[in-house]
């Protein structure tokens, strides 16, 4: 059985047992009609969903190659993170800021250190925040999975002409 036949089975046994349970509870029929309308609503959704797809069980997909090229303006004093960097500053904001708020936790739970639990969650909340506002540059390789990524979209949603394919 492949994952859609899967999925289809699990939403109409869900939709079979809760209009069981809503009749058991002594619901008058608008929760069974509800749960049918939604069983049939999700069906036809993912219907829709299988037909768009061009990808045949035995069809090879081969996403076109294209070139690719990107103009990085070199704007020394605009960013001041690379991304290696950023993601090492967005670990250490998390942990601090888990450590923060667990203490401010504790002081709650146990009602000792009352002020200083206030104070650790929003310094906690501060720590989780600063980096939302650092500038980062993006390197050439989260570009590249970027336009991999929007290209790939883009050829399975058809938007892409074939004959571009063919040069």
């Amino acid at each position: 059985m492949d994952l859609y036949n899967t999925i289809i089975a699990t939403i109409w046994l869900t939709i079979l047992y809760a209009i069981w349970a809503a009749t058991e509870a002594g619901d008058p029929g608008y929760g069974q009609a509800a749960f049918l309308i939604s069983g049939i609503a999700g069906h036809l959704y993912l219907r829709k969903l299988k037909s768009e797809r061009p990808v045949k069980e035995n069809e090879e997909v081969k996403i076109p190659e294209a070139e690719f090229h990107v103009n990085i303006l070199e704007e020394e004093d605009k960013y001041v993170f690379s991304e290696k960097s950023y993601r090492k500053i967005i670990w250490i904001s998390t942990i601090l800021s888990i450590l923060a708020i667990s203490l401010f936790l504790e002081a709650i739970t146990t009602g000792q250190y009352l002020l200083w639990g206030i104070i650790s969650l929003i310094f906690g909340l501060i720590i989780f925040i600063i980096p939302i506002f650092l500038p980062v540059k993006d390197d050439i390789e989260t570009l590249r999975k970027r336009a991999e990524k929007e290209r790939t979209k883009a050829w399975r949603k058809g938007k892409v002409s074939h004959a571009d394919e063919e040069e």
